[in-house]
């Protein structure tokens, strides 16, 4: 999602091998083979960031091991349980369900809808990326000394993984159609 990394839908339309090609060609097979492309396009994504909010974990995780030595357990709670918001958001963006576009699906998504669920992404992914920036290890240091320093940082985390899980939460509902006709 960064400016110089290409779109996924064009790395997985470029990585089709001859039977998709041909699949293409194929009026019965055309929307099948474009609509299973994006699904892949979307889980690649969703794995993407899946890792991110793992790198997050893995950097509050860091964070939670300075809190303890310093034997700061008011911290050590909230940090602990971030790490538990954060693992849990991993594990519903990394297994979502992805669909179905076989020849007869039951919802019948056409490809401009697809491509808007996939552009809507970009402020979830966004969102996901910010965080796990402010939470790098060059960016997120505990000071024993001053325990409560840490206390600003942690609200913004706790804010930034709301506005994700909001962000997740509007994603799921347009993909299921609530927010399709939208």
């Amino acid at each position: 999602m960064s400016q110089g990394s290409p779109d996924i839908r064009q790395q997985v339309e470029a990585n089709r091998g001859v039977a998709k090609k041909l699949e293409l060609l194929i009026p019965g097979l055309r929307g099948y083979r474009s609509k299973e492309d994006i699904r892949v396009s979307d889980e690649l994504l969703r794995n993407q960031v899946a890792d991110r909010l793992d790198k997050v974990r893995d950097n509050l995780q860091q964070l939670r091991k300075q809190v303890a030595s310093s034997n700061d357990f008011t911290n050590l709670t909230s940090v602990g349980s971030l790490i538990s918001q954060v693992q849990a958001l991993s594990g519903e963006v990394r297994h979502a369900g992805q669909g179905y576009s076989g020849w007869v699906a039951p919802i019948q998504i056409t490809d401009d809808k697809l491509n808007k669920l996939y552009d809507y992404d970009y402020s979830f992914v966004t969102a996901v990326f910010q965080l796990d920036d402010a939470t790098s290890p060059g960016k997120l240091a505990y000071d024993g000394a001053a325990p409560n320093a840490i206390q600003a940082a942690m609200g913004g985390f706790v804010r930034g993984v709301a506005d994700i899980r909001q962000k997740w939460s509007q994603r799921m509902e347009a993909i299921e159609g609530i927010a399709l006709g939208r």
